[in-house]
């Protein structure tokens, strides 16, 4: 699904403050964060049922991976290795 830009205000001081400490916390961005918290509304106040519904298309929206195959070990573990890779 296509997302959406949100635009709000706030006053420099408080925004170069709420950067400064964000930062030196190191743990997230302001970004992040107003994305978290706008994920919790959504959680909060959207009903199950929408919730559900726009998961279900949002998951036949996105593209499928192809399935890799990973190699299987053989039995004992050492298949393929010499005597000299130890």
């Amino acid at each position: 699904m296509e997302k959406t830009e949100i635009k709000i205000s706030i006053e420099n001081e408080r925004l170069e403050a709420l950067a400064y400490f964000l930062q030196k916390k190191e743990t997230s961005s302001l970004q992040k964060e107003l994305g978290k918290m706008i994920e919790a509304l959504y959680e909060k106040t959207g009903p199950v049922e929408v919730r559900e519904y726009i998961d279900g298309r949002l998951k036949k929206a996105a593209p499928s991976r192809p399935k890799v195959k990973l190699p299987t070990k053989a039995a004992g573990g050492n298949a393929g290795r010499t005597d000299e890779e130890d």
